[in-house]
C-alpha cells in the first residue's frame, strides 16, 4: 500500500463526498431525435483561479515537448465547479471533550511496508461550519432553469453524507439555499463569453475529530483480565478470581 500526499486530508474528503453528492443526484432531461433522454451534469473542484487552465496549457505545445497531451473535452456543458469558500469552529456547539476514540496511522513496518496501526486517544470533536460555492456552467437560459429545478429537489431533502478521516466515518450535513440566483451578460460581440451561471452558496454542518496525543495508546493494549479480591469485615480474604473481560465474575461458593 502506497502513501500518497492526497491521504486523509479532512477538507478534501469533505469536498469529495459533496462531489459525490452533486455527480449522483444532479440531472436535466434534455431532447435528441424527438426522444428524451436524460444526462447527469457532471461537477469538479476548482483547483485554480482560473477554469481554461487546461484549455491554455494544451494548446500550441510544441513538438519537443515532454508534456503528455490531454485528451477529451475540457469545455463541457453544462458541468458544474464547487470552491471551498471558508470554515470555521463553532464554538458554541462544543461538547464534553473528554471521551476517548480510536484512529489508524500508518506506520513503516518491520520489511519496510505501510501498516495500518490503531491508535485510541481522547477525543475532542470540534464542530465545524463549512461554506461552498457551487457553479454550474451553462450554454443555454433553457439548461439554466433546468439546472435551478434540479436544484429544488435538494433543498427541502435532508442530504447527510458520510466521508473517512483517520478511520473515522464522520457525517457531512448538507444545508441547499431556497434559491439560486442565474447570471448571464448579454452581449453581441463575438469575443464576450454568452454562458449562463447558476450560482449556489451550500452551508455543511460537521466535526473536525482532533485526538490529544499526549493520551495516545495502542488500540491492542488492553486488559485481558481483572482480579477481583473480596474481604470479610475484619478485612480477611474470603475469595480471589480472575475475570475474564468477555464474562461476569463467578460468585464465590457459600
Amino acid at each position: 500500500m502506497k502513501t500518497l500526499n492526497t491521504d486523509d486530508i479532512f477538507l478534501r474528503n469533505l469536498s469529495i463526498s459533496f462531489l459525490e453528492l452533486l455527480n449522483t443526484t444532479m440531472t436535466i432531461s434534455m431532447s435528441r431525435n424527438d426522444m428524451k433522454e436524460t444526462f447527469s451534469v457532471p461537477f469538479m473542484y476548482n483547483y485554480g483561479i482560473d477554469e481554461g487552465f487546461l484549455k491554455d496549457f494544451y494548446i500550441g505545445l510544441p513538438d519537443n515537448c515532454n508534456i503528455p497531451v490531454a485528451e477529451g473535452t475540457y469545455d463541457m456543458i453544462p458541468r458544474g465547479i464547487i470552491t471551498l469558500n471558508s470554515f470555521q469552529v463553532k464554538n458554541s456547539d462544543i461538547t464534553n471533550r473528554f471521551i476517548r476514540g480510536q484512529y489508524t496511522e500508518t506506520e513503516r513496518g518491520t520489511q519496510e511496508e505501510n501498516v495500518l496501526t490503531g491508535y485510541s486517544a481522547q477525543l475532542y470533536s470540534l464542530p465545524l461550519a463549512v461554506k461552498f460555492d457551487v457553479k454550474v456552467i451553462t450554454g443555454s437560459i433553457n439548461q439554466a432553469f433546468k439546472v435551478a429545478e434540479s436544484i429544488l429537489d435538494l433543498v427541502y431533502s435532508n442530504r447527510v453524507m458520510y466521508f473517512q478521516y483517520k478511520g473515522v466515518r464522520i457525517p457531512a450535513q448538507f444545508h441547499f439555499p431556497e434559491q439560486e440566483t442565474i447570471d448571464k451578460k448579454y452581449a453581441f460581440t463575438y469575443s464576450d463569453n454568452n454562458k449562463l451561471n447558476v450560482n449556489i452558496p451550500v452551508d455543511v454542518e460537521t466535526y473536525f475529530p482532533s485526538f490529544e496525543q499526549s493520551s495516545k495508546r495502542h488500540s491492542k493494549n488492553v486488559m485481558e483480565r481483572i482480579l477481583v479480591r473480596e474481604f470479610d469485615e475484619e478485612g480477611h480474604l474470603i475469595n480471589k478470581v480472575w475475570v475474564d473481560q468477555n464474562t461476569a465474575p463467578v460468585p464465590p461458593e457459600e
